[in-house]
């Protein structure tokens, strides 16, 4: 339970938190449950403006297989946008927040989502400063925002490397390849915290302090430790999954069409578990 509650605390911390309301008797049964993740450039380079969705992740809780899946949803991909038509689902956030992407991704995937957590990326860097740093190993060779990425070379990034390593969506594999990465940004900074002893409170104390301005309250903090602890003690496992598709021009403007056995396959799968 312990190590589910920190993983859920520190998503929440690196991704800035806004759910519906919901209160905890409603959440704490034991039932399964589905979130839209959603990480934003708003807090990037200075950006105040409303901002897109570079990360759209759909995450199912079911205590009763005792996983926690993580299905991750190409920015770039095709969809109806409802009152808006076909186009780039991280548009969706643009045009209408997070309740409208959720409603975008309910019909993408056929499904309800539960609720929604919106990511600022200026979180990232603060959380990953704030634990002393995190540890990733390249796949792949590549340089960005000054710094140079070693393939197979373990490599300790600090906040503003941790974020830029985040973004480079230009090596091969592309915007895949990106979301493999901040995949694993975010395992990074959960072994780092889940390795934490009894000595390390008040640096985890910081870590609150320090995203503090990135934090969106829906729910108490209260309601939501009640949800975590209901669930926390049957998680055993995590498992990712990836939405693919094909890149195709549609009027001069790139986008990615979902492939229909991928869709079919992640569709299959969050139903299968929340069911």
């Amino acid at each position: 339970m312990k190590r589910f509650i920190v993983m859920v605390l520190m998503v929440l911390c690196c991704l800035g938190f806004v759910m519906p309301q919901v209160s905890a008797e409603e959440s704490v049964n034991g039932d399964t449950m589905s979130v839209l993740l959603l990480g934003t450039d708003t807090g990037a380079e200075g950006r105040t403006d409303h901002g897109r969705s570079d990360v759209i992740m759909v995450a199912t809780v079911n205590p009763g297989t005792g996983r926690v899946t993580l299905t991750s949803i190409p920015r770039d991909t095709y969809v109806d946008i409802p009152g808006y038509g076909m186009d780039k689902i991280n548009h969706a956030y643009a045009f209408g927040g997070a309740e409208l992407t959720m409603e975008a991704v309910n019909q993408l995937l056929d499904i309800q989502l539960d609720h929604y957590i919106v990511v600022n990326m200026a979180g990232i860097q603060e959380i990953v400063d704030t634990i002393g740093g995190i540890e990733v190993t390249p796949p792949v060779s590549f340089s960005i925002g000054g710094y140079d990425f070693t393939e197979g070379q373990t490599t300790t990034l600090d906040g503003n490397m941790a974020l830029q390593y985040a973004r480079e969506r230009y090596t091969s594999g592309g915007d895949y390849a990106r979301q493999e990465r901040q995949r694993d940004i975010l395992v990074a900074i959960y072994e780092e915290v889940t390795s934490m002893g009894v000595a390390d409170v008040l640096r985890l104390g910081r870590v609150g302090m320090a995203l503090n301005d990135n934090l969106e309250m829906s729910v108490s903090l209260t309601d939501f430790i009640d949800i975590a602890t209901s669930i926390g003690g049957s998680i055993k496992t995590v498992e990712t999954y990836q939405l693919y598709g094909t890149g195709e021009m549609i009027d001069g403007v790139y986008y990615d069409i979902p492939d229909e056995a991928s869709l079919a396959e992640v569709t299959n799968t969050i139903h299968q578990e929340l069911n």
